[in-house]
């Protein structure tokens, strides 16, 4: 607030600052038209504009109202603790694939946006990733030295080729005109003892390695709670009917996990190849993409373990997001 109790020095020093104010923010002169006027240094109007946003003399706000869903961002955002939190406008009359691709749809702007020079890109398998690849366009874009490296083997039963995460990560190559490094291996092997043997490989030791410099990770959620007939019961094939664990309530990278997203032991946990989730977790940037509402409380887990850095969700589960209390 203004100081009411000045002197005369006082009166004119603010005097001078709401003549700057009216000028800047009123009249929309420049800092040097400003400078120029009232005869003081340009240095100087710059730190003058800072203090009259201090005193209090103008006061700043954004009308959200015009844009509702920046202002749910941004509540999203602080709640989870995310670095940012894009939400997409959907049809609620549509069904999920669609809701799923018109997210993705955005998703793929996003992921572009975030790749730089250098980096190492880890995906996952599966539609919502497939639709992601699928939207991206790099028409104007160039990288240098970009490589894409599947965080997780194939499948172990049976999905379309193209939800194959060697399919996805040589499309996204193609797309981002760099180089794909392709697993050999499915995503659970059928003993303990074989992934052992597994681990020895020249391959297993290469891609342990690309997956300690993946700086930027691409993936979305699973959910035992979604439709018997979604891919996501293909890729497990009958695997997961040896899973009995009541608490499941989703999975990233076919690591299953609780409502606190804690990784839950399950028949096969020694047979999976792919990274973990504290590895996951170290990536510097992870970005997760679903317009299906079915999977909420497998989200809701997952951003409350800190999986999540970047999020790409439609407008029905950001609302579900907004009135969840931690």
């Amino acid at each position: 607030m203004i100081n009411n109790n000045f002197g005369t020095n006082d009166f004119e020093q603010n005097k001078l600052l709401i003549k700057i104010a009216q000028l800047y923010y009123e009249e929309n002169k420049t800092q040097s038209e400003i400078a120029k006027l009232v005869n003081i240094h340009r240095s100087s109007i710059s730190r003058m504009l800072k203090t009259i946003r201090e005193l209090g003399i103008v006061s700043i706000s954004i009308n959200y109202d015009l844009l509702p869903d920046i202002a749910l961002e941004e509540k999203i955002r602080k709640k989870f603790s995310l670095k940012q939190v894009i939400v997409v406008p959907v049809n609620l009359n549509i069904d999920n694939d669609n809701k799923n691709q018109i997210v993705c749809n955005v998703a793929s702007s996003v992921l572009l946006k975030n790749i730089h020079d250098n980096d190492v890109i880890g995906i996952s398998w599966g539609r919502t990733i497939n639709y992601i690849v699928n939207s991206l366009k790099n028409d104007n874009n160039s990288f240098a030295n970009i490589t894409i490296v599947p965080m997780i083997g194939g499948p172990s039963g049976k999905i379309e080729t193209k939800y194959h995460v060697n399919n996805i990560a040589y499309k996204l190559s193609n797309k981002l005109k760099s180089k794909a490094v392709l697993i050999d291996y499915p995503a659970i092997v059928d003993t303990a003892k074989l992934k052992i043997e597994i681990e020895k490989t020249q391959h297993m030791r290469e891609l342990n390695q690309w997956w300690e410099e993946i700086t930027v990770a691409l993936f979305s959620i699973g959910c035992p709670a979604i439709s018997k007939s979604s891919i996501w019961y293909g890729f497990y094939g009958e695997l997961f009917q040896k899973v009995t664990d009541k608490n499941i309530v989703g999975d990233i990278l076919s690591r299953f996990y609780d409502k606190s997203g804690k990784e839950l032991d399950t028949p096969f946990s020694n047979q999976i190849i792919g990274i973990t989730l504290e590895n996951l977790k170290k990536i510097p940037l992870k970005i997760c993409a679903t317009g299906d509402s079915e999977k909420i409380n497998s989200l809701i887990a997952a951003l409350n373990a800190n999986y999540i850095d970047i999020l790409v969700i439609s407008d029905e589960i950001a609302d579900q997001l907004n009135n969840y209390s931690i």
